[in-house]
């Protein structure tokens, strides 16, 4: 089975070594010449002139005839004077403005705003911007309700500012439990923003922890729809005459005027006084089938910017209503414990309609923007409240009003064609001198926001959900050296 074997061993020689041969070489550039060479000027030529001194004219011994000189500036004085006078009364250049043609059309859309995870059915139901300007709050709401909200809806938060800023994408989204009807940020805390909901409820949230999802603080509205949520000073309860701007004043559908007092430190958000616009404040000429002492639904609401302790509202019904906080009369109603107080002072000359926007001028104590379903864009003079100084009709359904932050006179108005036009109450033609353009497929525009800083940028929100943000030309941001004074003169006051 074994047996001894012994192979002798096979060898070859390998092949992939090989000699190598090298070879050297070079090359050398050819050699780069230089020259040298000079210029001087062959010659120089200097020269000078000098004036002949004049003597000035000696006036000293002028010799005229005074009573002829006083007696033409007796004839001429008056005629002078006159039309001076009327020169200073005409408004033919009011609102003038030199600029190249090409700047009329200089409007630019820098972004659409989607969030692709809200309801189909969704609209934009409110919009504002952050102190500072870089970051935009959006709330979605639906546009009908049988009953009590069970909608699921939420907030969607950008910041535009930041490098990874995506249209498509929030930063930030906050869900609620229904719809969102106002939206509020603080006017000094850019992370701090409130908003209100169909269902009565007010909720304060802060961005800053951003890990969380419940808001830092709560409060009850008694269920009716919170129409307007506005940060002001503590006005209403008058408690401390120092400045504070964690006051927050909500206002609702079922006529409530709340003041919450906010605590950021202990994250709490306590009512502390309020009023109630009731039925017997609206006047008999648009007074439905209301009792007198039930509240009457409020829509929108202002507080004037250098008196805090006068606000505006405007009413379901379409009453206009300039209010004070500082009433005592009680009206017979309690709300968590706390007597609710008349408000209204005096009543302005009502729409026929549902008012849209109730809006204090940011640029005048005494004027007061309104905008109703009638179509009327109107400008009140608190020195006159029984008729309004200025009324602009639109030809299109009016969603939407509001002042222009930097110009006195001008007012941004959404129509629900899908366009936002800007007017100017200084010219007599009543038209727009700016359209933004309807989107690619149209919807109603359903809220405007100016930019807090940057008053160039304008957001403007549709019925799809959508958030359009539109840098405007500089002629509908500048104003005019006369707009102001226009102004005054509109609302009856001449003194500045």
């Amino acid at each position: 089975m074994f047996s001894k074997h012994s192979d002798s061993p096979v060898s070859f020689k390998s092949s992939w070594k090989t000699e190598q041969q090298l070879a050297e070489g070079g090359t050398q550039t050819d050699e780069v010449g230089q020259e040298e060479a000079e210029c001087q000027v062959i010659s120089l030529i200097e020269t000078g002139v000098q004036t002949e001194e004049e003597e000035p004219p000696n006036f000293d011994n002028q010799e005229y005839d005074e009573a002829s000189l006083a007696e033409f500036l007796q004839r001429i004085t008056p005629k002078v004077i006159q039309e001076l006078d009327r020169q200073n009364r005409s408004r033919a250049f009011d609102g003038f403005l030199l600029m190249r043609e090409e700047e009329t059309s200089q409007v630019k859309l820098l972004h659409t705003l989607r969030w692709s995870n809200r309801d189909t059915e969704g609209l934009v139901s409110g919009i504002d911007w952050s102190c500072t300007g870089s970051v935009i709050a959006v709330a979605y709401g639906w546009s009908s309700h049988d009953d009590w909200c069970d909608h699921k809806s939420a907030v969607a938060v950008w910041n535009i500012n930041r490098s990874d800023f995506d249209s498509n994408q929030p930063e930030r989204v906050i869900d609620v439990s229904s719809c969102v009807a106002s939206l509020a940020f603080h006017p000094t805390n850019p992370a701090v923003f409130a908003i209100g909901t169909f269902n009565g409820e007010v909720l304060v949230y802060d961005l800053v922890h951003v890990e969380e999802v419940v808001p830092m603080a709560t409060g009850e509205c008694g269920g009716g729809s919170v129409t307007t949520l506005l940060w002001i000073d503590s006005a209403i309860s008058r408690v401390s005459a120092t400045r504070s701007s964690s006051t927050l004043v909500a206002t609702t559908s079922t006529g409530y005027i709340l003041e919450w007092t906010l605590n950021i430190t202990k994250q709490e958000l306590q009512l502390k006084s309020g009023f109630m616009l009731q039925g017997q404040d609206v006047p008999r000429s648009i007074r439905t089938q209301v009792d007198e002492s039930s509240g009457v639904g409020i829509a929108t609401a202002s507080f004037n910017s250098e008196d805090i302790t006068l606000f505006v509202l405007g009413a379901e019904v379409g009453g206009m209503f300039l209010c004070s906080t500082a009433r005592e009369v009680p009206t017979g109603v309690a709300f968590a414990g706390i007597g609710l107080k008349k408000c209204v002072t005096s009543v302005l000359a009502p729409h026929t309609g549902r008012v849209i926007t109730s809006e204090c001028s940011p640029h005048h104590r005494n004027a007061i923007l309104s905008a109703a379903s009638d179509n009327e864009i109107r400008l009140y003079s608190l020195l006159q409240p029984n008729r309004p100084v200025s009324v602009i009709y639109s030809e299109q359904n009016i969603s939407c009003a509001h002042w222009s932050l930097s110009r006195p006179l001008v007012v941004a108005v959404g129509l629900m064609t899908g366009q936002v036009v800007l007017y100017d109450f200084g010219q007599k033609n009543c038209e727009p001198f700016l359209t933004l353009p309807a989107a690619e497929k149209p919807s109603p525009i359903t809220t405007t926001a100016f930019n807090k800083k940057n008053m160039a940028l304008i957001a403007v929100g549709d019925q799809l959900g959508r958030v359009s943000l539109w840098q405007l030309p500089n002629s509908a941001v500048s104003p005019t050296s006369t707009e102001l004074s226009t102004l005054f003169t509109l609302l009856g006051n001449l003194t500045e």
